[in-house]
């Protein structure tokens, strides 16, 4: 008897190993790895429901005229798995230069109820003031993913 205990605590063994957390990442590795469970900035890595994204244009309106505010605009296309999404935008933090690089945090939020499952472009479009009138850059996340870096942001005048 004393063989079949040594076997079942074995298997016991083996079976609680394969319950724990697998490590992410090598020692060797300098890639950062996003876990489904990481929360950065408030958001799930793993929130970000985009196939691919393209067409990304941002610009100031700065025309003149009483009462007027420089504005951000930017627009661009997400593939979605499912039409009905709905979109969020967030300000995020923005380097301290004089010409920033601007994050802005895109967030979808999956329809309620049965939906097709077709991947649907959507056009999202993004207004707000403008913290400069010239940027250096505006990057789109979504999740703990950049979406776009927008290296050319023009000014309407």
């Amino acid at each position: 008897m004393g063989h079949y205990t040594l076997i079942s605590s074995c298997i016991a063994l083996m079976a609680l190993a394969a319950c724990a957390p697998a490590e992410t990442a090598s020692e060797d590795s300098d890639e950062p790895v996003v876990q489904d469970d990481v929360v950065v900035d408030g958001v799930d890595a793993a929130a970000c429901p985009v196939f691919e994204s393209r067409n990304w244009h941002a610009w100031v309106d700065a025309m003149p005229g009483p009462d007027s505010r420089h504005t951000l605009h930017v627009s661009g296309e997400v593939d979605m798995p499912t039409p009905g999404y709905a979109f969020e935008w967030r300000v995020g933090a923005a380097d301290r230069s004089a010409t920033p690089v601007q994050r802005l945090l895109l967030t979808a939020t999956p329809p309620d109820g049965m939906a097709a499952q077709v991947i649907t472009t959507e056009t999202v479009r993004y207004q707000g003031p403008a913290i400069a009138k010239l940027y250096k850059g505006i990057l789109i996340m979504c999740g703990a993913r950049v979406l776009a870096d927008i290296p050319d942001v023009s000014i309407a005048e």
